[in-house]
């Protein structure tokens, strides 16, 4: 299994946060988002970890180069989407990681776990890690856990990390948002919701960034 850490977004829901630095680099803590996510990544069993770039790249591939080995950067000239950034380097079952979530060490079990699931469930094409217990809901979680999507009831909360299967993309476009994917995925009920404990506080926006401080 590789990892992807998707970090190539324009920041824009940050306003002037992003304004010379990309989001992955803003700190809570005084740690980066982008460590959040990579040193959870590096805890887990893995061949590869990818993250990919496009705005403010060249900052990013330089921090990442000089505090990390071992990580691969998928650079997107132009921007793929949260799909094609997948699909871009997927020869594997694959891992993916939002850097809009504050990483906690709590998680790393939760994901083992998560992945445990995904390896004995053949018929799950994409595994979404959900909280039930958030403040917030925007996914609608069926029995055994198969999620409707897109969503008109919300009964649970999307944890910034999901689970797909290798070459489930092969027939869509090289630039496409993975949301497309889960529609049809959810049509075919093969869109699953892991229940995860812990929840995975989402710093995305700006006034979720400053509240998080």
């Amino acid at each position: 299994m590789n990892i992807l850490v998707l970090a190539a977004g324009y920041g824009n829901r940050m306003d002037d946060l992003t304004k010379n630095i990309p989001k992955p680099m803003l700190k809570i803590n005084q740690k980066m988002l982008i460590d959040y996510a990579i040193e959870i990544a590096q805890k887990i069993s893995h061949q590869r970890i990818f993250v990919n770039t496009h705005y403010q790249n060249q900052i990013l591939e330089s921090y990442i180069k000089e505090n990390y080995i071992d990580i691969f950067i998928s650079h997107e000239p132009n921007i793929l989407g949260t799909g094609g950034a997948i699909k871009k380097i997927q020869n594997d079952d694959l891992l993916v990681l939002n850097t809009d979530n504050l990483w906690q060490e709590t998680f790393v079990n939760e994901i083992k776990e998560s992945i445990n699931f995904f390896n004995e469930n053949e018929h799950v094409e994409n595994l979404l890690l959900v909280n039930s217990n958030s403040e917030i809901f925007d996914l609608d979680m069926k029995n055994k856990n198969i999620i409707n999507f897109p969503s008109i009831n919300h009964n649970t909360r999307f944890q910034g990390c999901h689970l797909i299967r290798n070459k489930s993309l092969n027939h869509y476009p090289d630039i496409f948002n993975i949301q497309d994917y889960w529609i049809n995925c959810s049509i075919e009920g093969k869109l699953y919701g892991y229940e995860t404990f812990s929840v995975n506080p989402h710093v995305g926006t700006k006034e979720l960034y400053l509240k998080n401080q």
